[in-house]
C-alpha cells in the first residue's frame, strides 16, 4: 500500500484546438451560471481559468520571456 491510498483526487488534463477551447470554456461558463450543478461549482471555476489562460496564451503569445528563443 502507498502512501497515497486515501487521495481521491482526479485528474483531467485535456488538449484541444483552439475552437473546441472557447467552445468548451462556453459551455463551463454555461453550466456555472446555471447552478444545475453546485458542488462542481469549484471545478468549473478552475476549469474556466485554465481555458482562458490557455486561450490568452494561443491568442496573445508572449513577445518575450523565458520560454521564447
Amino acid at each position: 500500500m502507498g502512501m497515497t491510498d486515501d487521495d481521491d483526487t482526479v485528474y483531467c488534463d485535456v488538449q484541444m484546438p483552439l475552437a473546441q477551447g472557447r467552445e468548451l470554456l462556453q459551455l463551463v461558463s454555461a453550466l456555472r451560471k446555471s447552478n444545475a450543478h453546485p458542488t462542481l461549482n469549484r471545478v468549473f471555476e478552475r476549469m474556466q481559468y485554465e481555458l482562458s489562460t490557455s486561450i490568452d496564451l494561443v491568442e496573445n503569445p508572449p513577445t518575450r520571456g523565458p520560454w521564447c528563443q
